[in-house]
C-alpha cells in the first residue's frame, strides 16, 4: 500500500508535467518516478507531455513505450518503430510506417492483418482513441475536433510487408500507440504471434 505522504504515479506525472511547462530540469525525476509504480501506459503520457512541449525528449520517451507493446507470445516492437527525428532540440517529425518481418510462410497472412488493419488505423486519433465507425462518422457530421490520418495503405513488396499513413508529419505519440495496438491486434487476428515491428528511415 502506498503511504498517504508517498505521492503516486498521477500525482508525480501532475507534478512532472507542471515542472517541463515550467523549464525545470526536475521534471525527468519526477516522470522516472512515476513510471517507475506505473508502467507502460505512463510513458506514452511522458512521451506525448513531451511532444506537447515540443521538446526532442519526446522521441527516446516513445522509443522506451514502443517496446512496452512487444507480446510475451512473440511480437517483439523495435525501439525505433514510429520514431521521433528531432532537430536542434525539437520534434521535426514523426515516422508514420510499420513493417512487419515474419517467417516466409506467415508473410500472406501478415498482409492480410495490415490490410484488415487500414479502416481501423483511418479512425485513430492523435488523442490516443481509436474511433468506431459510428463515432467517426458523428464527429465528421458535427465537426471534428482531432486529427486523424489523411490515408493508409500496405506496401506488400519489399524485404517486409509495410503499413504507412499519410499523417502530414505529426509527432503524436499517444497515436502511435493507437496504431501499434490496431496492427498488434490484427495480427494476432490472423494468427501471427511471432514477428518483428519496425520502421525503417
Amino acid at each position: 500500500m502506498t503511504d498517504a505522504a508517498t505521492p503516486g504515479p498521477e500525482s508525480l506525472f501532475q507534478q512532472g508535467c507542471a515542472a517541463l511547462t515550467a523549464g525545470d530540469e526536475g521534471a525527468a525525476d519526477l516522470f522516472e518516478r512515476a513510471v517507475r509504480d506505473a508502467g507502460g501506459d505512463m510513458l506514452w503520457r511522458v512521451a506525448d507531455a513531451y511532444a506537447r512541449a515540443y521538446s526532442a525528449q519526446a522521441a527516446p520517451w516513445t522509443s522506451r513505450a514502443v517496446t512496452s507493446m512487444s507480446t510475451d507470445a512473440g511480437l517483439m516492437v523495435h525501439p525505433g518503430t514510429l520514431r521521433i527525428i528531432t532537430d536542434h532540440g525539437i520534434c521535426e517529425q514523426q515516422l508514420w510506417a510499420v513493417e512487419v518481418r515474419s517467417s516466409e510462410t506467415d508473410r500472406p497472412a501478415v498482409v492480410t492483418a495490415l490490410t484488415a488493419a487500414l479502416p481501423r488505423l483511418m479512425r485513430v486519433t492523435d488523442g490516443g482513441q481509436e474511433l468506431t465507425v459510428q463515432e467517426m462518422d458523428d464527429a465528421l457530421s458535427t465537426g471534428v475536433a482531432f486529427y486523424s490520418p489523411n490515408h493508409a495503405a500496405v506496401d506488400a513488396g519489399g524485404t517486409a510487408p509495410r503499413v504507412w499513413l499519410d499523417c502530414k508529419d505529426a509527432v503524436a505519440p499517444v497515436m502511435a500507440r493507437a496504431v501499434l495496438h490496431v496492427v498488434i491486434d490484427e495480427l494476432n487476428a490472423a494468427g501471427i504471434t511471432r514477428a518483428e515491428l519496425f520502421t525503417q528511415l
